[in-house]
């Protein structure tokens, strides 16, 4: 067995892999929320509350870890480490309390990853990966089973939350300077493939905000259990937020995604801005993502060494 640690800007997850006939199969996942992008202070440092709040989680999974037996461990960070002023002491204190070896991944890496963890799940020849993390968001377009570029913006969830809304969820003015923000990064993209070819396949989306975003469709859509996809149209009907239906809309996240309940919004806008400007009409929810990605990579391109 195989334990990924995954320090992410939201969340924080321990899930251990068996590997049988070639696939990965998860034995044991566990997340915990850590808000890490909400602890940056203005020097962009992770704060020392922030600091004490990853090695506490840290603490617990290596507690976790030291009483089952895995073959391996590999830790690696992203966006709220890899953005970090302060990110080598950080590592530092963590192989000291922690015993855990991080690596932090490229923006570029952990886009590739993605890829590699979209695989998993079947995706067609050609089109795009989009993961909405809580710091980053990556882009990873594809061509006949190649990757053609895998990029990294620095918007995400719960940075764009910090930025710019000052209660639980948005308010129109809020959104409109979300959207604004984020089309300013999405014309710095030059994709590698046409429009035409792009509008033609559906999104596939992962991680996190991906899955709730699935929840919320199927509880406002009625769409099948079965079904891991959604329209681009449902999500700009449940992306209109009024001061008529903002209650309803908190209610919504609340019973899909309670914990995700204020960075859900800017996270869902991050998604619709990214299918307005490549033209796709639909999104395709993948169960697997950066994760598995790594860990096939670890395994099956480097025999295991990180």
């Amino acid at each position: 067995m195989y334990a990924v640690i995954d320090i992410g800007s939201n969340t924080i997850r321990l899930v251990i892999y068996s590997k049988q006939g070639g696939q990965l199969h998860s034995v044991l996942n566990k997340k915990y929320p850590a808000g890490l992008a909400g602890y940056i202070d203005p020097e962009n440092r992770l704060d020392p509350e922030g600091v004490q709040k990853l090695v506490d989680i840290l603490s617990e999974i290596r507690s976790i870890l030291d009483h089952i037996h895995v073959e391996r461990i590999f830790p690696f960070g992203t966006a709220a480490l890899r953005n970090s002023a302060n990110r080598e002491e950080v590592l530092a204190r963590i192989r000291e309390e922690c015993r855990l070896d991080v690596r932090i991944l490229t923006g570029e890496e952990e886009a590739t990853f993605d890829y590699y963890g979209a695989l998993h799940n079947g995706i067609h020849d050609n089109g795009l990966v989009v993961d909405v993390g809580g710091g980053s968001t990556e882009l990873t377009f594809f061509h006949e089973n190649q990757i053609m570029e895998a990029t990294s913006l620095p918007i995400g969830s719960l940075n764009l939350y910090k930025r710019f809304v000052e209660g639980i969820l948005p308010t129109e003015k809020e959104i409109r300077k979300i959207r604004k923000e984020v089309r300013g990064h999405l014309e710095q993209v030059t994709p590698p493939l046409p429009q035409e070819e792009l509008a033609a396949h559906p999104i596939y989306s992962i991680g996190g905000t991906a899955r709730a975003s699935l929840l919320l469709m199927r509880e406002r859509f009625g769409i099948p259990e079965g079904s891991r996809e959604y329209t681009r149209k449902q999500l700009s009907e449940f992306l209109q937020v009024t001061e008529e239906n903002v209650k309803g809309l908190q209610a919504s996240i609340l019973r899909a995604a309670p914990e995700r309940i204020h960075t859900m919004i800017p996270g869902l806008l991050i998604f619709e801005e990214i299918a307005k400007a490549y033209g796709s009409g639909s999104f395709v929810v993948c169960s697997y993502g950066v994760r598995e990605g790594y860990l096939t990579y670890l395994l099956e391109k480097k025999g295991g060494a990180a």
